[in-house]
């Protein structure tokens, strides 16, 4: 028998009627009366004695009445227990840069909560800058941010690694291209996102220094505006391997810049001088151990 069967008969046994029971716990009088026949059946023994007036218990039924309240009561404690704890779970505030969230899946959310449930974590995507103030000012205790950081004001543990690539219209020359120096890029219409990223100035400052000529067309908070200009020949985005590979456009092609060493890294930050909560080192450790054991090596390109 479960709660619910005892609720049932506790009911009956206090009101002296099925009729009256029923009502009480929203069942008819058959399902009411089948669940004190289950019970009876259960314990093979007899817990009412029927009447004209109603139902009057036999001394089983009031050892079990007695047992059935403390059950009950105890039941509904451990209830009260949990709930409570639910209520008490932690909520750990993390700011991080557009990108990360797509990059680590659904998978490492599920991983996490199912490893940790006493905690709650609100990741608070936007661009760098917004990610990086929202970290100084404590409104979030991790941050996620774009390389370089700034280790004059905050603490930094590299945390995942990506290649940035271009997404190109196939009717583009550069497509046929199986890598693109920078060269390639000198005066060609560019989009990549905003200058809010520190992705935008890494990738403006390396094409600077090998001394192209840039020309951007649009700045955007989404990568997949600038994958969408590339699809219809407006623009070359420059993206990141996870990004364009997840949301592949028809009519263009991927490739990878022909420096192997160009990188873009994301590090895990927090406020130089602040001392984590056990729950945000908690976060902290798994999320690199997650990312270890899931996303170890760099994206491999298809048929490299």
């Amino acid at each position: 028998m479960d709660t619910r069967d005892l609720k049932v008969f506790v009911a009956v046994y206090e009101t002296k009627s099925i009729t009256r029971a029923a009502k009480d716990q929203f069942l008819s009088p058959q399902g009411c009366s089948k669940i004190v026949q289950k019970i009876e059946a259960e314990l093979g023994t007899s817990l009412f004695a029927r009447n004209h007036f109603g139902v009057k218990p036999t001394p089983q039924g009031d050892a079990l009445y007695r047992r059935a309240q403390m059950v009950i009561r105890l039941l509904e404690g451990v209830k009260d227990e949990v709930e409570a704890a639910r209520a008490l779970k932690y909520t750990l505030t993390i700011a991080s840069t557009q990108g990360v969230s797509e990059y680590l899946s659904l998978a490492f959310i599920r991983d996490f909560a199912e490893s940790h449930p006493h905690i709650s974590p609100r990741i608070m995507e936007s661009p760098d800058a917004i990610a990086k103030q929202r970290t100084l000012e404590n409104v979030a205790e991790v941050g996620v941010l774009g390389g370089p950081v700034d280790l004059s004001v905050f603490h930094a543990v590299p945390f995942t690694s990506h290649r940035p690539c271009l997404v190109v219209n196939e009717a583009n020359p550069l497509a046929r291209k199986a890598a693109i120096d920078y060269a390639d890029l000198d005066c060609q219409p560019l989009a990549m996102v905003s200058r809010e990223f520190a992705s935008h100035h890494l990738v403006v400052n390396r094409l600077a220094n090998a001394g192209v000529h840039v020309d951007i067309v649009m700045e955007a908070t989404e990568l997949d505006l600038c994958h969408r200009l590339a699809e219809q020949g407006d623009a070359i985005a420059v993206s990141f391997d996870f990004a364009a590979w997840g949301g592949r456009r028809a009519h263009t092609v991927i490739r990878p810049f022909a420096d192997r060493s160009f990188v873009w890294e994301t590090f895990i930050v927090r406020k130089a001088g602040a001392d984590l909560s056990p729950q945000a080192q908690e976060f902290c450790d798994f999320a690199l151990a997650w990312v270890a054991d899931h996303r170890a090596d760099l994206f491999q390109w298809p048929g490299a």
